[in-house]
């Protein structure tokens, strides 16, 4: 076959009409069109997943915002239960407000040994399994050694480290701290505090006990609180009481301490640290103890203490040094060596020595003086700087004095007096408590807790003035029957009807909203603690019977009783009146054998005592 021309083949590849142009053109549009398609796919694809995405987030979003919502409010809800569980504890436990304070803890590095011995303890980090089993621990020791100090500072220490439940710091001159009875209620309230499950326990208790008191609550239920936890805390707890000996009596205290140490026993993570002085109900109950139950601590043989009584002292010397610009160190070495040694291993003769070099003329003689004679032991050197004291002080107005001071003593177990009212009690000039209180400001003090009424700076200044060692000495029972008669003498010379001039006697106390300037412009403090405690006070001894019976009889006459059940009705005290007069009468009925005037006396106050009785009770209900 013969080969086709190459010219022909050219031929064909010509496209006179552009037909192959168009095609192309086609094409390539077709591919842009296909890509620009492409593109809004992924475009639209892109959008999709990011609406997607953000959809996805605004629900996650919300859903967290739902689920922190829904924990804030389980948060609230929770608050407000534990603040209304709280509240309800607080009201039916009625605990006392105590506890450390910095200030009153021990100086930096001194009892730094038996500090950590006594919080290893507490923390079970104690290398002895047989110390590690005893569940309570008594620090004793003679007044003045520095106990209370010790004290405050183990709940600085325990506090810090988590392990403190709660601690109660015992006064005998103060109502709240001296009674027993307010030391339990107190430690379950601060337990639940801090340990929701037993705060839970304990308020589902008194919620189905309507009728549980503070005063009513028993050991045994203490134990039933404790048994019931259905864990225990993360951390050993300790309960630390102060003072003891200040609380309560020789029968009371017992009863306290058996509760406690039962607790301690079956409770692997409580211990309980008491301190106290060495009376002989608590070394009696602590002796009947089995040894292994517990741990004894006698301050005297403390092996650190001469060394801490020394840089006590030091310090202290160094401050007053510096005040008054003295050459240091002063005093000179033996000069020291003698107060250390008179001081007999107590601090608070250090203490008072130095609160009373700060206020006399010249420090330097003053020590002079109060170093003359370092012969005595015992607490007999604290008792002469005492008395060192008062000579340097008081230096006339002894009557006046000795009553004042015995208004002070009388007084302080119900609450602490301020000047004025302490004056007008003991029928002296305020200034002159004024200024014997700023004087003997190394004894005593304004407590600015107790509205700055009048306390003694430690129980061994107390049980000085009540010494035969004070030539200020105050008989107690005594200035008991003096400080009753002025109470009555108070209520029969300012009592009043209607003495807070109400407009309408029929209002209800909390429906008068002034109420209280009308009771502080109207009722003074002295009135107000007469009305209060008059019959606390008057004892009646034989030998000042008739000057009680008078004091008695006048008050009884006429409508003095009545007023005075009026101002109980304003301070919100009516329910103490019925129990006093009940106390009153029987007080009369047991006198009628004196003498015959005053069984004369003594016979009408019974009658009237029988009315007023009676109309007491109605004017409880109404």
């Amino acid at each position: 076959m013969r080969p086709v021309s190459s010219h022909f083949l050219n031929l064909l590849t010509v496209d006179p009409q552009g037909f192959g142009v168009e095609r192309l053109e086609r094409g390539r549009l077709e591919l842009v069109e296909q890509k620009r398609s492409e593109q809004e796919r992924m475009e639209q694809e892109r959008n999709e997943r990011e609406r997607m995405e953000r959809e996805r987030m605004e629900r996650g979003r919300m859903e967290r915002e739902r689920v922190e919502q829904a924990r804030v409010e389980q948060e609230r809800v929770e608050q407000e239960r534990v603040e209304r569980e709280q509240d309800f504890l607080f009201r039916r436990l009625k605990p006392v407000e105590t506890g450390y304070h910095h200030d009153l803890c021990c100086m930096d590095g001194t009892r730094q040994s038996l500090l950590n011995q006594i919080t290893d303890w507490v923390a079970n980090k104690s290398g002895q399994e047989n110390v590690l089993q005893r569940n309570a621990y008594w620090i004793y020791g003679s007044p003045g050694i520095g106990k209370t100090s010790l004290a405050h500072s183990i709940c600085a220490s325990l506090h810090k480290q988590k392990h403190l439940a709660a601690a109660f710091f015992c006064r005998r001159d103060d109502p709240n701290l001296s009674k027993r009875v307010h030391i339990l209620p107190t430690f379950i309230h601060k337990l639940a505090i801090i340990f929701p499950s037993f705060r839970t326990i304990v308020a589902t208790h008194l919620r189905d006990d309507p009728n549980l008191t503070p005063e009513s609550i028993t050991g045994s239920l203490f134990l039933d609180f404790i048994r019931s936890l259905p864990s225990h805390p993360e951390r050993t707890l300790a309960f630390v009481i102060d003072a003891f000996d200040e609380c309560g009596d020789a029968k009371s205290r017992p009863r306290l301490l058996e509760i406690l140490t039962n607790a301690a026993a079956q409770a692997s993570w409580l211990k309980i640290i008491i301190t106290s002085r060495t009376e002989v109900d608590i070394q009696r109950f602590f002796g009947t103890l089995t040894q292994p139950s517990h741990l004894s601590y006698d301050l005297a043989t403390d092996r650190d203490s001469s060394a801490d009584l020394q840089d006590f002292a030091r310090s202290q010397f160094d401050s007053v040094a510096s005040d008054w610009h003295l050459d240091t160190p002063w005093p000179k070495e033996s000069d020291f060596n003698k107060v250390i040694s008179r001081a007999n291993g107590l601090f608070i003769y250090i203490k008072t020595l130095i609160l009373a070099l700060e206020v006399y003329e010249d420090p330097e003689e003053s020590l002079q003086e109060a170093l003359h004679d370092s012969t005595e032991t015992g607490l007999e050197p604290l008792y002469t700087l005492y008395s060192n004291i008062l000579k340097s002080q008081i230096v006339h107005k002894k009557p006046e004095f000795q009553r004042m001071i015995g208004v002070l003593l009388a007084t302080s177990p119900y609450r602490a007096l301020c000047d004025e009212t302490i004056a007008e009690l003991a029928g002296v000039k305020p200034s002159f408590v004024k200024k014997w209180v700023d004087a003997l400001s190394s004894l005593l003090y304004r407590d600015e807790a107790a509205n700055r009424g009048i306390r003694v700076r430690h129980l061994s200044v107390y049980d000085f003035f009540v010494s035969d060692r004070c030539s200020y000495q105050v008989i107690l029972r005594e200035a008991d029957v003096q400080l009753g008669i002025a109470c009555l003498s108070m209520m029969t010379s300012q009592l009043r009807f209607n003495i807070c001039n109400l407009e309408d006697s029929r209002l209800a106390n909390a429906d008068i909203k002034d109420l209280p300037s009308r009771v502080k412009q109207n009722i003074s403090d002295a009135l107000q603690y007469s009305c209060l405690h008059w019959l606390n006070h008057l004892c009646f001894p034989p030998a000042d019977r008739g000057q009680c019976v008078l004091a008695l009889g006048r008050f009884l006459e006429g409508v003095y009783p009545l007023f005075w059940i009026e101002v109980l009705s304003i301070m919100g005290m009516v329910p103490i009146g019925v129990p006093s007069l009940r106390k009153l009468l029987s007080w009369v009925r047991v006198s009628l054998a004196a003498d015959l005037h005053s069984k004369v006396i003594l016979t009408g106050c019974r009658v009237r005592i029988q009315r007023l009785l009676r109309e007491s009770r109605i004017f409880v209900i109404f």
